[in-house]
């Protein structure tokens, strides 16, 4: 689809850490939220945001989540997972071990009219190997990943990566898997993480080519 390609140019060109945004987006920042997505607050969207502090290490996001469609829920994997409440300045941390992930239940309006589903997600982390991102929907279909991910180093020596998947469908829910790839057996600690979805429904003239256009002009409001 032309919109993958534009979404894909897009992610390849965004800054890998956006210090300010406006408007809507201003309005659900966090400390790691430094990379949201130009569509955040349109129609068909949703946003969650989990920093694992240490009243709410799992289960539901944190306050200030838009998800009109249910509650997201984080549950971590029976083994290779463990909790710190702080490590050096972060509070709230999960670790992973080869054999652990965190597992993240969204849901979404199941519209049959839809085109396409995107799936943003931003992730901080320290380690050594870049974590493991998958995701599987509702209807058994994994989430492609479009273009490739976006990392920088911030200024505490922590990581920030964005990822952008895509579903040719819009489902009742998809559960998102972020995991360990560190061959070595090293661990992977994870602070925060932030999801970003849009579900793409066709109108009378707003197609593929005007999403590619609210895409472009989001980004030049930046």
């Amino acid at each position: 689809m032309r919109e993958v390609v534009i979404m894909s140019k897009l992610l390849g060109s965004l800054p890998a850490v956006v210090a300010a945004v406006s408007g809507f987006c201003a309005s659900y920042a966090r400390a790691d939220d430094l990379n949201p997505p130009p569509w955040r607050g349109q129609p068909g969207s949703t946003f969650q945001h989990w920093g694992f502090l240490p009243n709410s290490p799992q289960g539901a996001p944190d306050s200030g989540l838009s998800n009109p469609n249910g509650v997201p829920i984080m549950t971590p994997s029976d083994g290779g997972t463990f909790y710190s409440p702080v490590v050096g300045d972060r509070i709230g941390v999960w670790g992973l071990t080869p054999n652990g992930s965190l597992n993240f239940h969204v849901p979404n309006d199941d519209d049959p009219e839809a085109i396409a589903k995107y799936i943003w997600i931003q992730v901080t982390w320290q380690g050594q190997v870049l974590p493991g991102l998958s995701g599987v929907s509702s209807t058994d279909h994994s989430m492609t990943i479009v273009g490739d991910p976006s990392t920088a180093t911030l200024p505490d020596g922590w990581h920030h990566t964005t990822w952008l998947f895509s579903l040719k469908e819009c489902p009742d829910f998809e559960v998102i898997f972020l995991t360990n790839n560190d061959p070595t057996g090293g661990t992977v600690l994870i602070d925060q993480v932030v999801i970003d979805t849009i579900c793409i429904v066709p109108a009378p003239g707003f197609g593929a080519l005007a999403f590619a256009g609210l895409i472009v002009s989001g980004r030049r409001r930046r």
